[in-house]
């Protein structure tokens, strides 16, 4: 095993915990977004939303760390490889304890990575029927005002209908 390799495992390491740990900081996260939109707090879910950004943006640039200790140990290992390894395939070469470290840390990253794909799913899944049930709102005022006599200033008014001085919805 060449030498140079040794010293990029502890620093592989240590981006492989904050890569899991900003995960798992970013499904709480979502989690509290989640709720907030479920109670229409506005203000909560802006700020969720920016914090949501911040976090991406922390993920992004330790996983283009990651790529890069990557390549600079596939290179070590094997300087004609036409292509930095995959994570498991590094490990693998790789002598023990520090094989079955990375390897543990890979399959935390990677389950923390599953639980945010499906929070996000599921967030976008219920963002979606919001909109859905928004606009259906929305669609359903305006045929209401329409038929009570409301109608934009540009619009004639529908014939046989009385103007309304208030208009009462209720849910």
């Amino acid at each position: 095993m060449p030498e140079p390799v040794h010293k990029y495992i502890p620093v592989l390491e240590s981006v492989l915990k904050q890569l899991a740990d900003r995960h798992e900081q970013l499904l709480a996260l979502m989690l509290r977004q989640r709720e907030a939109l479920r109670l229409a707090d506005h203000r909560s879910v802006s700020e969720y939303s920016r914090l949501e950004n911040v976090l991406v943006q922390a993920i992004g640039d330790l996983e283009k760390r990651r790529q890069e200790l990557v390549a600079q140990m596939t290179r070590a290992i094997d300087p004609s490889a036409p292509a930095p390894m995959r994570m498991r395939d590094l490990a693998e070469r790789l002598p023990e304890p520090a094989r079955g470290r990375l390897l543990v840390l890979r399959e935390q990253l990677r389950e923390r990575i599953a639980k945010v794909k499906e929070q996000s799913s599921v967030a976008r899944r219920a963002t979606e029927a919001l909109l859905k049930h928004m606009q259906g709102l929305v669609h359903t005022l305006g045929n209401a005002g329409r038929a009570a006599g409301y109608a934009p200033a540009n619009q004639p008014q529908p014939k046989n209908t009385a103007p309304m001085g208030t208009l009462r919805v209720t849910a």
